[in-house]
């Protein structure tokens, strides 16, 4: 057998290719909606299989992350209690849970009861952030806390507004996702006290630098080699800002004023320019060039056909793929141009949401209402291919997670895990 096990190494063969696959953080390993170790098949199947297991999450919008054959995701059991939540990704049996009280309850019942954040992996450590803004790292391999902060009790509060409401706390509640940039773990958090966006040094929990003193955002930041400079990308309450790697001032901006500062879609990248999408408003394509060392921005085109309140598009083959939230269909862009190439007869929006990911040349598109639409990366035309209904009961709000052969589906309550592979 070890003699056999040699062999398959020699050949680059995996005994276990499911420990190969990644989806450590929100929207993918370069959180960009696309699945770059998906090995799904040729032929997809007209109907799912049965899951290949089911595991109990309880309530909330994370989605789940997969790394070195285990899942991460948060939940929410109810009587205000806050689960991180670590699974055997080939079995689904509970490998440890963290619980936390969150009193947090959003104004609007639409935002739903949290947690809406979803965990980050990094080597030994996972990142995952509470609605009601507690951050904790805990160590994958015991489940143990490391360290944590209460955003509530630490940085909200300060100042409030004309209706006493707090004015540097996400309305609906903390929901932007983690980001790891070498030690520094990286978070919108919003106040004087924080600051908007803030770096904790991933071995301590201790601040290492923090950005600009207003509210922050729902949406997650990210870096990105924009114009020539490495840059963090992100959106505060109001607008879209570029900021330093190395000292972390602004490079430049972008007003965007949205309802109720809720800025949701994650900034979107391509060659030098930035797509950004806020309230139902057209997609914006905002080009960044170097002049005189500093960074110049420039509007180069903007799309009506193409507005996102809540979902993020994909950038794949020079096109903008992503769902329009007026009409609920899904649009192709052509990115050069910013000219809409095509537009799907069928309705993938329910609720104005739906959850996108590109993997093995398809577009998967996970509604609300569970149903999961599948069609080709076709830049010329709209070409549907399956359309499946997972497993599950209530609405699908979390984000679908593609990793080799596996989908991962949550409904309501319950993670699935579905194999196509064999």
């Amino acid at each position: 057998m070890k003699r056999l096990a040699l062999t398959f190494a020699l050949l680059g063969i995996a005994l276990t290719p499911t420990l190969a696959d990644e989806w450590s953080q929100w929207r993918g390993a370069n959180r960009d909606g696309v699945a770059v170790d998906a090995k799904l098949p040729a032929i997809l199947p007209a109907k799912l299989p049965e899951p290949l297991w089911k595991a109990y999450v309880g309530e909330g919008y994370s989605s789940p992350v997969i790394t070195k054959g285990k899942v991460f995701i948060m939940g929410n059991e109810g009587n205000k209690v806050e689960t991180c939540l670590g699974f055997d990704a080939n079995t689904g049996k509970p490998l440890w849970r963290q619980a936390h009280s969150c009193a947090f309850e959003p104004p609007d019942a639409r935002a739903g009861k949290g947690p809406n954040s979803t965990p980050t992996v990094d080597r030994d450590r996972v990142y995952m952030l509470g609605l009601g803004g507690y951050f904790s790292c805990i160590e994958i391999k015991t489940g143990n806390i490391l360290w944590s902060h209460d955003f509530n009790s630490e940085f909200w509060g300060v100042e409030r507004g004309a209706d006493g409401e707090d004015k540097w706390f996400p309305v609906c509640g903390a929901s932007a996702s983690p980001l790891v940039d070498g030690n520094n773990v990286i978070l919108p958090v919003g106040g004087k006290k924080a600051g908007c966006i803030v770096a904790f040094d991933r071995r301590t929990g201790k601040i290492v630098w923090k950005a600009l003193e207003e509210r922050s955002s729902y949406a997650s930041p990210l870096f990105a080699n924009l114009a020539g400079q490495r840059q963090l990308v992100g959106f505060t309450g109001l607008r879209m800002v570029g900021l330093n790697d190395s000292d972390h001032k602004m490079l430049w901006e972008h007003p965007l004023a949205a309802f109720m500062e809720q800025t949701i879609v994650s900034p979107v990248i391509w060659k030098d320019n930035v797509l950004i999408g806020c309230d139902a408003k057209p997609i914006v394509c905002l080009n960044l060039s170097k002049e005189d060392d500093k960074i110049k921005t420039k509007v180069a085109w903007q799309n009506a056909d193409l507005s996102a309140y809540m979902v993020t598009p994909i950038a794949v083959k020079d096109h903008l793929f992503g769902m329009d939230q007026r009409s609920g269909r899904l649009v192709c862009v052509d990115l050069a141009t910013g000219k809409t190439k095509w537009t799907s007869t069928k309705l993938i929006g329910g609720l104005g949401y739906v959850s996108l990911v590109v993997a093995s040349n398809r577009i998967f598109a996970l509604t609300t209402s569970g149903e999961l639409n599948v069609f080709e990366v076709n830049t010329e035309k709209c070409v549907p291919l399956v359309t499946w209904k997972p497993a599950g009961e209530g609405f699908n709000w979390a984000h679908l997670t593609i990793t080799g052969s596996r989908l991962y589906v949550k409904d309501k309550t319950n993670l699935y895990c579905y194999e196509l592979g064999k």
